[in-house]
């Protein structure tokens, strides 16, 4: 080659590199329209072609490294959003918080923001209030302090701590949040965070200074709907916990006016109202205001709303003496509302498993047919590789097995932990003691319909925190005090850790042997019970005893060992300790007195994921 053509050559290699560059940049940039127009077919709404469009946009992206992370970010919190939409909650904060884990400091993205709201939102929905406090927490550590969504992480660990009864660092959010409204300019956050400062007020029984704060607010000018939404439905409150109906329904009726937009907040609203008039006794209207609300609830509506709405129909019906079947339908509808959102979660659960195990058998035999080409090259290698994957494919198949098994006993066991005889006592008795002791009625109703709530939410998780589980046996105790009037006492023992230390157990393991004690063991004794349950931190298990002074084991007795609770949760404990349960009679075992003595370990985890 000359000298004289190299320069040419050098010219036409340059050349080439730079128009491939433009036409790998130009498939980047018609890649990026391609994936935006999927997210905003996707966005039509939820429908059954939503998610063909996100897996579609995946492929994209997979298939291309240098795309920016922004479009993956958008692509899994898009698919969080859908199952959001159908009320899936499970499986929407399990894409929600994919997507948040993936943004990194610097937080200036207003994008981002969303993506954090919907996370900690969701988990406040779905009762992981920990989980909802870390990920404001992260937001707030990654972001810088002029973002305007730190009123929003702010306002949310205020309303966590209050739930909490942490007062004091509830507090200290509060000023946290206003500070952060009054430098984003952001009006809505602002009248929210005053508004809690003035429940603060009320709650330390300052009232009079509640109530001038609130009004002093009403001086603001603003257009802002939320903002005078927000003040209306505030002093509608107030005055309903101040017991003056009349005015709450007249504050609740203004912040209709500006709720109008918002379904949920219709419902509220509807609610609310609805709330007022039956503490008025003016049952046609509350019963307008609910049929206003039961005309707007559709899938999406927050089951909070809902099941509020469904417990004001349920009150309704009680204290207007509707029939004795329209009170069990209510009822029954309450109870089959938590049921569909209780088994929709194991449903999803166990399709996850096998959509899983799908997804493992193709990868196993490509891999497989793989190997086997390769075995034509090094024969003794290949061979190796596929005995090795035909084993990790024999396992995952096994473990997918047992993984179903225990979660179609999780099903069972949760099936079987509300005593049907129990629940029917229950409603015997209210509807006895309506004629008779309609105070008395009243107080048991309440009673029985909190412990009610607690276990259908417990119920929606294998693990729930030891302070909640010890809070539904504490109200199973004490309804049962109500039907048993002095017959037998109770106390419950920690050792080694305390109430609200974040352990979880599995829901309803120890309920159903005390319930043994109640209904069997002191059946027909002259003396008054005693019932004494003991929790002890034993390395990776909780021990537990439970020791009555009852009749013991007798062969009238025989129920005590042989309901289905027990049944199944023998069988739980000794899968997951490899220990059984001892359920001793003491007399027989020459121990002190008479009675029954239960003994079993309880695995326990330091989060709630399944």
């Amino acid at each position: 080659m000359s000298k004289s053509t190299l320069p040419f050559l050098c010219i036409f290699v340059l050349f080439l590199f730079a128009c491939d560059r433009v036409d790998s940049e130009q498939d980047v940039l018609n890649e990026i329209k391609q994936i935006n127009k999927l997210h905003q077919l996707e966005r039509k709404g939820p429908n059954d072609s939503a998610l063909f469009y996100l897996s579609k946009a995946r492929k994209i992206i997979d298939g291309n490294n240098k795309l920016p992370d922004t479009l993956l970010m958008e692509n899994i919190f898009r698919k969080g959003y859908y199952y959001k939409q159908i009320n899936q909650l499970d499986s929407a904060t399990h894409y929600f918080h994919k997507t948040v884990n993936l943004i990194q400091k610097p937080n200036n993205r207003e994008r981002n923001t969303i993506y954090f709201r919907n996370t900690w939102l969701t988990d406040e929905a779905y009762k992981r209030d920990a989980n909802a406090i870390n990920v404001a927490k992260r937001f707030i550590e990654i972001s810088g302090e002029k973002n305007k969504g730190l009123t929003y992480a702010y306002n949310l660990l205020e309303r966590l701590h209050l739930d909490m009864g942490d007062t004091e660092k509830a507090l200290f959010y509060n000023a946290k949040a206003l500070k952060a409204a009054k430098e984003s300019s952001n009006e809505g956050m602002f009248m929210i965070a005053l508004k809690a400062k003035a429940k603060f007020l009320y709650n330390s029984g300052k009232k009079e200074q509640a109530f001038k704060f609130l009004d002093s607010l009403s001086t603001i000018k603003t257009e802002s709907g939320l903002v005078l939404r927000q003040l209306h439905q505030g002093l509608g409150v107030f005055h309903y916990y101040d017991e003056d109906y009349e005015l709450a329904i007249e504050k609740y009726k203004e912040a209709l006016k500006y709720s109008r937009e918002e379904n949920n907040l219709l419902i509220e609203t509807y609610n609310n109202v609805s709330e007022a008039y039956i503490q008025l006794k003016e049952y046609e209207m509350a019963k307008k205001y609910l049929d206003s609300t039961k005309a707007i609830i559709v899938d999406n509506s927050l089951p909070e709303a809902v099941n509020f709405y469904k417990k004001l129909r349920f009150r309704l019906h009680y204290r207007t003496h509707a029939s004795e079947n329209e009170v069990l339908e209510e009822y029954d509808n309450l109870i089959e509302h938590n049921k569909k959102e209780h088994q929709g979660s194991i449903d999803e659960k166990l399709n996850e498993l096998i959509e899983a195990n799908e997804k493992e058998k193709i990868a196993t035999a490509k891999k497989k047919d793989a190997e086997i080409e390769n075995f034509k090259l090094i024969a003794l290698l290949g061979f190796s590789g596929v005995l090795m994957l035909l084993g990790v494919f024999f396992y995952r198949q096994r473990r997918f097995k047992f993984e179903k098994q225990d979660m179609q006993m999780q099903q069972r066991l949760l099936r079987s932990q509300m005593n049907p005889h129990f629940t029917f006592n229950t409603l015997s008795i209210i509807q006895d003691q309506i004629e008779k002791n309609e105070e008395g009625a009243t107080k048991y109703l309440l009673k029985f319909s909190r412990l009610l709530r607690l276990i259908l939410e417990n119920s929606l998780s294998n693990y729930v925190l030891v302070e909640n589980e010890l809070e539904v046996l504490r109200k199973y105790l004490d309804l049962q005090l109500l039907r048993f009037p002095e017959k037998f006492s109770y106390d419950i023992v920690l050792e080694d850790f305390e109430e609200d230390e974040m352990l979880f157990i599995p829901s309803m393991l120890i309920q159903p042997f005390i319930e043994n004690s109640v209904e069997h063991g002191f059946l027909g004794i002259k003396y008054k019970g005693e019932i004494n349950i003991k929790l002890k931190l034993n390395g990776k298990y909780l021990s537990c005893i439970i020791e009555d002074n009852g009749q013991g084991l007798k062969k009238t007795n025989n129920n005590y060992k042989t309901s289905v609770s027990t049944t199944l949760i023998s069988k739980f404990i000794k899968k997951t300790t490899k220990r059984k349960i001892i359920i001793l009679d003491k007399k027989s075992e020459k121990l002190n007195g008479s009675g029954v003595l239960v003994k079993f370990l309880i695995p326990y985890k330091f989060s709630d994921d399944d």
